[in-house]
């Protein structure tokens, strides 16, 4: 896909797509990867044999360790403006793609990488990743929109306040992080929620994520109501029926993806 960022399909499931994060030595974000990120998430979400995405960062150091502070120091306002519009499209692309993606987090997320894990859907850390938003040390702002979605205003204003990091286990706590493991087991780890993912129909899926997103910041009433109206939409699916059919019939689902 690019100089900086690797795409390929999981040895274990071919439904399942992996994008990786490769700039070392702790794959910080220039304007170029940006770039090159965008096109592999567009690009994945137009294919409709990827059933599920896995987006993770090469090596054992970091998954993104936030903005390249060279290029940062080259900004003006309007060089500024540019990368913060790719960077939002960035984030948009992880939200609204296609399929569920999800964030196997393999070290340092900061800044812009805490942003974009916050934009996962689901989220897997290795025991040695660490969280932050250090942008008050370089004179820079972002990230704290996207991290509220994750945790409490509190601890939002604590870490844009200070800069300071935390843990794996204290996101966990906080429900931020579905799962945390050693290093090693990361990649299986996020595989197999990745797994249970493509068991399901395609369509019930997309459209589950699509209702999510659209529901997110509604009020409960008008938020049921777009899932009722969703619920009405794929019961004339025949994957819909295909599903029902196989539980009642107790056996698998045959979905056939196009």
């Amino acid at each position: 896909m690019g100089e900086f960022i690797k795409v390929e399909r999981s040895p274990r499931n071919a439904a399942i797509q992996i994008i990786r994060i490769d700039r070392p030595p702790r794959n910080a974000m220039t304007l170029e990867t940006y770039r090159q990120l965008l096109a592999a998430l567009r690009e994945s979400s137009l294919d409709t044999s990827v059933l599920c995405v896995i987006l993770t960062g090469a090596g054992d150091k970091s998954f993104v360790a936030g903005g390249d502070l060279n290029e940062h120091a080259q900004l003006d306002p309007q060089s500024a403006q540019t990368r913060t519009t790719l960077i939002r499209d960035v984030f948009a692309a992880v939200r609204t793609h296609r399929v569920p993606v999800i964030a196997a987090v393999n070290g340092f997320a900061l800044g812009g990488g805490l942003a974009l894990m916050a934009s996962c859907d689901i989220v897997v850390a290795a025991d040695t990743a660490k969280f932050g938003l250090p942008e008050v040390k370089v004179g820079v702002m972002g990230g704290t929109r996207h991290l509220r979605r994750l945790v409490p205003d509190k601890v939002v204003r604590m870490m844009a306040f200070t800069g300071n990091m935390v843990d794996a286990s204290y996101f966990h706590q906080l429900g931020a992080i579905q799962e945390v493991v050693p290093l090693g087991e990361l990649m299986d780890a996020a595989t197999k929620i990745a797994e249970e993912i493509c068991h399901y129909s395609p369509a019930c899926i997309k459209l589950m994520k699509e209702t999510i997103n659209l529901t997110e910041h509604m009020d409960l009433d008008e938020g049921y109501h777009v899932e009722c109206f969703a619920t009405s939409i794929i019961k004339s699916n025949p994957e819909a029926k295909e599903a029902l059919a196989a539980v009642l019939e107790k056996r698998k689902p045959n979905f056939k993806i196009g």
